[in-house]
C-alpha cells in the first residue's frame, strides 16, 4: 500500500512539476547547452521534449510568436545533436530530414515536419511556398503557425556551411533576433552589382520563393536591409548552396 502510494505521489508530482515548466524557455536552454556542449543538460532538455504531455505543451504554444521560438530552437538543436552523434546520416540528406527519428511530446517527428509542418503551415516541401497540404494531420494542425514568416529561412540552420548560423531564441525578444539575423545573413550572402544592375541573392529565396513574395518580395526585403536603394529595379540571380558539413556554425548575438 505505501508503495502504490509513493508511486502515486511521485507520479502526481511529476506531474504538477511538468505543467509548471516552460517548454519555450526550455528549448532555449537546449541551443545554449547544445553549444556549450553541455551533453547531460542536452539529454535532460530533449528527454523533457520528448516526454512532456501534449496538452501542456500546446497551451504554451499559444501564438505564432511562441511556436516561431519554440521550433526553431527545437529544429536547430535536433539537427546538431544528432550529427554531433553520427555524421553519416548527412550522406543521405533526404532520409536525415525526412525520417521521424526525434520525439515531440510522445510524438515521433522529422526535422520536415518541424520546417514545413509547423513552420510553414503544412507546406509542400518542394512547392516552391505556393503549394500546401490538401489533408494536413492532426497534429501539424495543433502545432503549425497561422501565418508563414519567411525570416524562418534565415534562422533554420540544417547542418550545411551556407545555412545560417546557430542562435539561441528567445520568447522575450524574438522579433528582433529574428530580424537580426535576416540582416546579417542577408549581408553576408548578397550581392549587388551597380554596374550591371544585377542582384545575387542566397538560393533560399529561390527554393522557398512564394514565402517571400516571389522575386518582388525579394526586392522590398533587400530594399527594407539597405541593400539596394528605394529606386532600385535590378535582375535577380541566385548564389549557389554550399552543402558540405558544419556544425560549429553557432551566433552568440
Amino acid at each position: 500500500m505505501k508503495k502504490a502510494f509513493l508511486i502515486f505521489f511521485v507520479s502526481l508530482f511529476q506531474f504538477v512539476n511538468a505543467q509548471n515548466e516552460n517548454y519555450i524557455s526550455i528549448s532555449t536552454k537546449l541551443v545554449e547547452a547544445i553549444q556549450s556542449k553541455q551533453t547531460s543538460e542536452v539529454e535532460n532538455y530533449i528527454n523533457q521534449i520528448a516526454t512532456v504531455d501534449e496538452e501542456v505543451l500546446l497551451k504554451q504554444l499559444n501564438s505564432d510568436a511562441t511556436k516561431k521560438t519554440f521550433f526553431i530552437n527545437l529544429y536547430n538543436s535536433f539537427v546538431i545533436y544528432a550529427l554531433r552523434k553520427d555524421p553519416s546520416l548527412y550522406e543521405n540528406r533526404g532520409s536525415f530530414f525526412s525520417t521521424k527519428r526525434f520525439k515531440l511530446a510522445g510524438n515521433n517527428v522529422s526535422l520536415d515536419n518541424i520546417e514545413h509542418d509547423y513552420l510553414r503551415h503544412s507546406s509542400v516541401k518542394w512547392g516552391l511556398g505556393i503549394f500546401h497540404k490538401i489533408f494536413p494531420s492532426c497534429l501539424e494542425k495543433k502545432f503549425r503557425v497561422d501565418k508563414v514568416d519567411w525570416r524562418i529561412h534565415f534562422s533554420l540552420n540544417c547542418g550545411a556551411k551556407s545555412c545560417p548560423p546557430v542562435f539561441a531564441y528567445s520568447l522575450d525578444n524574438i522579433e528582433n533576433e529574428m530580424k537580426e539575423s535576416s540582416k546579417k545573413y542577408l549581408e553576408k550572402n548578397t550581392t549587388y552589382i551597380r554596374e550591371k544592375d544585377e542582384l545575387f541573392v542566397p538560393v533560399l529565396m529561390s527554393w522557398f520563393r512564394n514565402d517571400f513574395g516571389n522575386k518582388r518580395g525579394v526586392k522590398r526585403i533587400c530594399k527594407e536591409f539597405n541593400i539596394i536603394e528605394d529606386k532600385d529595379d535590378p535582375s535577380i540571380s541566385y548564389n549557389s548552396y554550399d552543402w558540405t558539413l558544419d556544425i560549429n556554425n553557432f551566433r552568440k548575438n
